[in-house]
């Protein structure tokens, strides 16, 4: 074997490494908040503020993620100036975005100021995150229940993230988007803020192993689109035709294509 090519193996293992211990102090993390700082936090805030310092202690620990992973080199997070403003100034949206990788939604949350976002069942079922999930996030266990959460999150001021694909994609890959997020918006009343999420090389896809971290940095890329205001919904009036076109206008926004596979 080269230099070159014993050099780029030693790279790699590395990155292995690195990445096996970001996953660790993810989990540990998880277990730290979930069985000892959240049941602490009602003693310093119940209801609503109780539940907007859960949010603050997720956002701070996926600050820390990022952050931790920009100074090693692992991955970082690109976006220019006035798109970092865009996310950072967004209050009481519907955020929708592409899903590339598992860690989609912590880039999301590091950015917004005040954020959950809708979570699979089996993430509240994890034995590491179960409870933070739980807690901070609006797990999809019951269509009604969510829009009734979301709802009253969005008037309160705060980003509900939803992955409309519904499960992870390559980058680059179109997928026909579920309507959950535009029958949200709709119901709500709120905007609905699109945001792309690109990753260099392409990194914790769907069945991609999780040490699959290439031998240099990650580059994530965030790019906001745009706004979709959707239209006010006459009282008793059905919201599925208003749900269908906000969904094919989240398409040409993320995009560029009406219809996808």
């Amino acid at each position: 074997m080269s230099a070159g090519g014993e050099g780029r193996l030693i790279v790699r293992a590395a990155r292995v490494v690195l990445a096996a211990l970001f996953f660790a102090g993810f989990a540990a993390g998880g277990v730290l908040m979930g069985f000892l700082l959240f049941p602490l936090l009602p003693f310093v805030g119940r209801g609503d503020a109780g539940r907007r310092r859960m949010r603050g202690c997720v956002r701070a620990t996926y600050r820390l993620f990022v952050w931790a992973a920009r100074v090693t080199g692992l991955f970082r997070v690109e976006a220019s100036p006035e798109d970092m403003r865009l996310v950072a100034s967004s209050r009481g949206r519907v955020v929708v975005a592409n899903h590339v990788s598992l860690i989609d939604v912590v880039l999301l949350m590091s950015v917004l100021p005040d954020s959950t976002a809708v979570a699979k069942v089996a993430a509240s079922r994890n034995p590491f995150y179960s409870r933070v999930v739980r807690s901070a996030f609006i797990v999809n266990d019951d269509p009604a229940g969510v829009l009734s959460a979301a709802s009253d999150l969005l008037a309160a001021g705060v980003d509900v993230i939803v992955f409309p694909e519904g499960t992870r994609t390559s980058s680059g890959v179109k997928r026909r988007l579920h309507r959950g997020a535009a029958q949200i918006a709709v119901r709500a009343g709120t905007p609905v803020l699109c945001v792309s999420i690109s990753c260099d090389p392409q990194v914790l896809a769907k069945g991609q192993a999780w040490w699959d971290v290439g031998a240099r940095t990650v580059r994530y890329g965030l790019k906001v689109r745009g706004e979709i205001v959707p239209p006010p919904i006459e009282t008793g009036a059905s919201t599925h035709s208003a749900a269908a076109a906000l969904t094919a206008e989240m398409a040409r926004m993320l995009w560029g294509a009406e219809e996808v596979a």
